[in-house]
C-alpha cells in the first residue's frame, strides 16, 4: 500500500497548482508559458496539461518563472490534455 501512496503523491506533485479568488482572479503555479493571449480567452501550458480561461476582460496580471496570475471575469475553465 505504501508503494502505491507514493505514486500518487509523485504523481500530483507534477500536476499544475490552481488558486483561484472567486471568479476574478486566478494564479496558475507550474506553468511552462502562455499559448494565447486574447481578451476573452487566455491558455496556458503545464508540464501536463494545457489550462483554458475564457471570459470578459481577461489579462496577465503577474508572470514570473513558472507562475501566471490573470485577472478578469472568468466564466469558464477548460483542462485540455
Amino acid at each position: 500500500m505504501k508503494k502505491n501512496l507514493s505514486a500518487v503523491q509523485l504523481d500530483l506533485g507534477t500536476a499544475p497548482l490552481i488558486e483561484m479568488s472567486g471568479n476574478r482572479r486566478v494564479n496558475v503555479e507550474g506553468s511552462t508559458g502562455i499559448l494565447l493571449y486574447e481578451t476573452s480567452n487566455i491558455k496556458v501550458s503545464t508540464n501536463r496539461i494545457v489550462l483554458s480561461f475564457e471570459g470578459r476582460g481577461l489579462s496577465v496580471r503577474c508572470i514570473s518563472g513558472s507562475c501566471v496570475e490573470i485577472e478578469g471575469f472568468i466564466t469558464k475553465i477548460e483542462f485540455i490534455s
